[in-house]
Order: C-alpha cells, then sequence, then structure tokens
C-alpha cells in the first residue's frame, strides 16, 4: 500500500499561481496609493484652484493671468520644502548674505559687483551699507532698510531681495551665486485676494519657485514685515529698548516666507499686533507661517 505523504513531506512555499496573484495583488495597491498620492500632491488639500490676474510686469511668466492652488494646499508646500531646503544649501556656500527690501518688482539680479579701490567690503555689514556702497541705485529699487523700518529691524516694505554672496579670488569683483525674491500682490479684480511668491534666480535665470494664493486676504506692508535685521550695536525701538533686535555675536536675518498650509495671510492675534509695542510687529507672523529662517549675515566666518 502506497504510504500517504504527511504535511511534513509535502513541499513548502508558494506555487506559481499563488504568487502571480499576490504579486497582481501588491502591484494594484501600489497603483491606487500612488494614484492617490498623486491627487493629493496635485490639488492640494481639496480641488482649489484660483486664476489670478496680475500685471505683466510682475509676473515671472509672460501671461497676465496665472493658474495658482488656494491656500492650504499640499502641492505648494511641498515646493516650499524644495526651496527652503535650496536656501540652506546655498547658504552653506555663502560667505555673506544681504536682505534688501523692496515696494516693487525687482529689476536688478546680477551675478558680481564690481568693487571701487576706496572699499573695504569687509566692512559692509548692514543693509544700507551694501545697498549705498555696491548696488545701482539709480533705478530706486530698493528702500533703505534702515529708516524704512518699524523701529526694531524689521522693514517695513512687502517684497525681498536675498543677494547669496560667495568667495572669490578677485580683488574687484563681488560675485553673486543666487538671488532670492519674495514677493505679495494683492488683487482686486476676481478673484480678490493676495498672490505671493517666491522665486531663486541666478542672473536673470529663475532656477526654482513657489507660490500660492490668499482668496478674500489683504496685504497690509505694516502689518507684515518681511524681514528683520539684528545688529551688534542695537538701536532704540519705539518702547525704548536698545538690546531688542542686538545680535550677540554677529548680525543676523530674521525672514518670513509665505506658508502656503495657511487659508489667509491675516494676523492670528490682531490685538498684539495693533500695540505700540514692537513685540507685536513680531507677533502679527505667529500661527500665521511656519516659514521663518534665521541665518547670520556673514553664514562662512
Amino acid at each position: 500500500m502506497p504510504k500517504i505523504p504527511s504535511n511534513s513531506d509535502r513541499p513548502h512555499g508558494f506555487t506559481f499561481v499563488e504568487l502571480v496573484v499576490a504579486l497582481g495583488i501588491a502591484a494594484a495597491v501600489i497603483v491606487v496609493a500612488a494614484m492617490a498620492y498623486g491627487t493629493i500632491a496635485v490639488n492640494g488639500i481639496s480641488k482649489r484652484k484660483a486664476s489670478v490676474n496680475l500685471s505683466g510686469s510682475y509676473l515671472f511668466l509672460t501671461e497676465k493671468k496665472i493658474a495658482v492652488n488656494e491656500g492650504p494646499s499640499l502641492s505648494a508646500t511641498a515646493m516650499a520644502n524644495i526651496m527652503r531646503m535650496k536656501f540652506l544649501d546655498d547658504l552653506g556656500l555663502a560667505s555673506a548674505v544681504v536682505c534688501l527690501a523692496r515696494n516693487i518688482p525687482n529689476t536688478e539680479r546680477p551675478t558680481n559687483f564690481i568693487i571701487t579701490t576706496n572699499i573695504d567690503a569687509r566692512r559692509l555689514v548692514t543693509p544700507e551699507d551694501f545697498r549705498t556702497k555696491l548696488i545701482d541705485i539709480g533705478n530706486n529699487v530698493y528702500t533703505n532698510f534702515s529708516t524704512n523700518a518699524l523701529g526694531n529691524g524689521a522693514t517695513l516694505a512687502p517684497n525681498l531681495s536675498i543677494y547669496i554672496l560667495v568667495p572669490t579670488t578677485s580683488a574687484t569683483n563681488v560675485s553673486v551665486h543666487a538671488i532670492y525674491e519674495s514677493d505679495w500682490f494683492t488683487t482686486t479684480n476676481s478673484p480678490a485676494g493676495v498672490y505671493a511668491v517666491v522665486r531663486r534666480f541666478v542672473g536673470d535665470t529663475m532656477t526654482d519657485y513657489y507660490h500660492v494664493f490668499y482668496p478674500g486676504s489683504t496685504h497690509n506692508p505694516t502689518n507684515r514685515p518681511a524681514a528683520a535685521f539684528f545688529t551688534t550695536a542695537g538701536t532704540t525701538n519705539t518702547n525704548g529698548n536698545t538690546n531688542y533686535n542686538k545680535a550677540e555675536n554677529r548680525p543676523f536675518y530674521f525672514v518670513w516666507w509665505p506658508d502656503p498650509m495657511n487659508r489667509t495671510n491675516g494676523s492670528q492675534y490682531p490685538s498684539e499686533t495693533n500695540s505700540t509695542n514692537p513685540r507685536g510687529d513680531y507677533m502679527n507672523q505667529a500661527g500665521n507661517t511656519s516659514y521663518f529662517l534665521v541665518f547670520p549675515a556673514f553664514p562662512a566666518l
């Protein structure tokens, strides 16, 4: 009588048919997950896209109307994270960083500056030093960071250009690695709101950007400083505190970028922002954006 094979005698493992079925199920799960992720990445939290009308001179594209996700937007947040990491990488290469305030779109994107023989570039510490000594101010693109400020080093201007300077062997030139631009633009026609964009330029070539639209919002430059400069000297602000914006070791900047995950660009603490205390200028950002950057004016030192 033939021996009936026991369980221990039978071969173990999946049959070919079982493997095909398992692989098919796994592939289906991966495809569904990829489609779901792609839908979220493209459309954000929900399918909210705006067609915003902007002036042709302001756009970094040739069109006067641009399609942009409304906040909150996961896809815009992903692009913002890439921009922030790119900025941090550029800081690792920088010998100096300078923030210049603007009330108008930027038209100056040089790749180097010529230093005159009577200027010691190592002593250009403040944004105003840089603006008046190296930047061609004939077009009045940049404002005086020192006088156009809230008394605590925070500029009143809504727009910002961040110059990333890198070391050079030239005794007469200063090299510009990249320029980051942060701009806010209020639209009054359909749809009304605030368009915010951060871009990275090398010369006149835009390499990276992210943008977001806040429908129904209004942008008041006085309540939204683009950047604050902290110097080792310290200045007297509106409440008489001379150490409020004083840097202990070296001068640095505190910069805010628009947060695509918010629904509005308005303050979460209006009572604080209306206060005459300089703290109100910073409290305007509390609960409004998580994209704040603190970096030294001279990272490589």
